[in-house]
């Protein structure tokens, strides 16, 4: 997902039962200078589904867990708030967590918009359908390709 997809997830675009995230719109930042943010559609202007890791849907839970003790649970409401005043996370304490998750890991630090590009290069190496990765990404085929199909070396020749 984009950092603005990221900050504009709602609880009611998570379906957990399904396993998956309907992304469907954004909060962008109404410019640098000021703090003001404004619903949007994706990049795109495309809905699309973006499939969750078993991981990823227990953290979900508990997270959505934590937010219903502390009252602050909306099941249309933001997924990820600030600690303090409850309101729409910032791109700097996205950056600010992200670093720390991968502190965490034993990760070397890379940008969150940076993980999104490792990840459609690396699934596209490994042979997942451009095509699908294309739908989950939120890219046509084309632009997919385009921008994340490098060589790597691996080319595999046909037995026949």
């Amino acid at each position: 997902m984009r950092n603005a997809e990221i900050r504009g997830l709602t609880w009611d675009c998570i379906r957990l039962e399904q396993g998956e995230v309907l992304v469907m719109k954004s909060l962008r930042r109404d410019g640098y200078s000021s703090g003001r943010v404004e619903w949007a559609p994706t990049k795109t202007g495309k809905e699309r589904v973006v499939p969750l890791m078993p991981q990823v849907l227990e953290t979900l839970k508990e997270h959505q867990q934590q937010m219903d003790q502390l009252s602050i649970y909306d099941p249309y409401g933001l997924v990820f708030v600030t600690p303090t005043s409850h309101s729409n996370v910032y791109d700097h304490l996205l950056g600010r967590v992200w670093h720390r998750s991968l502190q965490r890991c034993g990760l070397k630090p890379r940008r969150l918009y940076a993980q999104r590009h490792s990840f459609l290069s690396h699934a596209l190496a490994m042979g997942n359908s451009p095509a699908d990765l294309a739908a989950a990404a939120g890219h046509s085929t084309k632009m997919l390709l385009d921008t994340y199909a490098k060589p790597t070396g691996r080319l595999k020749m046909p037995t026949w």
